[in-house]
């Protein structure tokens, strides 16, 4: 089952784990699950992802639970008006290199 962070009538915010697909793709035939599968599955409802991360990044992943608001979000997006941040968490060390 996926953790829902957030949801509303119109979106719904997920925690992706790493290893997990968005959706189905030709280039990444052995999954046998991805996450646009599972939360429908898990809330009954057709979702539209608003964005991908990829399938060895874990973090929050935003769905539209209609097509009106998917396709708002895919707007905002292209527009900028919206994005998408990455905070990598490290464990080791972190060599810093002069250019």
């Amino acid at each position: 089952m996926l953790e829902i962070i957030y949801q509303d009538e119109h979106l719904v915010a997920i925690n992706k784990p790493h290893g997990l697909l968005v959706h189905r793709s030709s280039i990444a035939q052995d999954a046998d699950e991805t996450a646009l599968q599972l939360l429908r599955d898990q809330i009954g409802m057709t979702v539209y992802p608003a964005h991908r991360l990829d399938r060895k990044t874990g973090g929050i992943l935003l769905f539209s639970l209609d097509k009106a608001t998917d396709q708002k979000t895919q707007q905002m997006f292209q527009d900028k008006k919206m994005d998408k941040r990455y905070l990598a968490l490290l464990r080791g060390f972190c060599l810093k290199r002069e250019l």
